[in-house]
């Protein structure tokens, strides 16, 4: 099964390429329980949730629907965190 195309929900907060290129050993590495994040685009949108919740102050339950669930990009973080 080929992976998907990310597709940036469009926010000033999408990670750019070269930017996810730098973080996605640290968030997505291979020896990594996967959970949810089975796909690196998967992470890579839940990161982009993350960033826009902590760079405009908005609520879990406000985050807008381009983004993924606020239960998934909020275990996502707490699994992260948690990982170190």
């Amino acid at each position: 099964m080929a992976a998907t195309t990310y597709r940036p929900a469009g926010y000033d907060t999408d990670l750019s390429d070269v930017e996810w290129e730098l973080l996605k050993p640290l968030i997505y590495p291979a020896d990594a329980r996967r959970g949810r994040w089975r796909d690196p685009n998967s992470a890579r949108a839940c990161l982009d949730a993350i960033r826009h919740v902590l760079k405009t102050g908005c609520q879990w339950s406000l985050l807008p629907k381009e983004f993924a669930p606020k239960s998934t990009v909020h275990d996502a973080l707490r699994t992260w965190t948690e990982q170190g």
